[in-house]
């Protein structure tokens, strides 16, 4: 099951860090297999993987890492809205 967890992690830049910020990610399983058919391409696979959607309203998150010398580093962090299984590319 492809699910959405939240966690606080460290964000960090070079020297400019904050210690716990709230991030999601998306995590599991999703169907994959490959069967042998009995007509060409005597080879069917399919694969899904674990995927996430940003949240359509604001999809990036603007943080300022505070620096120990100078001043804050800006990083856009991705807003996760939900996770699900989709087709692997490549």
């Amino acid at each position: 099951m492809c699910r959405r967890f939240t966690e606080l992690r460290p964000i960090a830049k070079g020297p400019c860090a904050l210690p716990a910020v709230e991030v999601s990610y998306c995590a599991g399983r999703c169907r994959s297999r490959t069967t042998v058919t009995p007509q060409e391409p005597y080879v069917e696979t399919l694969c899904e993987c674990c995927s996430y959607r940003l949240d359509p309203r604001s999809p990036v998150r603007l943080l300022h890492l505070p620096c120990p010398e100078g001043p804050a580093r800006p990083v856009l962090l991705p807003v996760i809205h939900s996770c699900q299984c989709s087709s692997c590319r490549g």
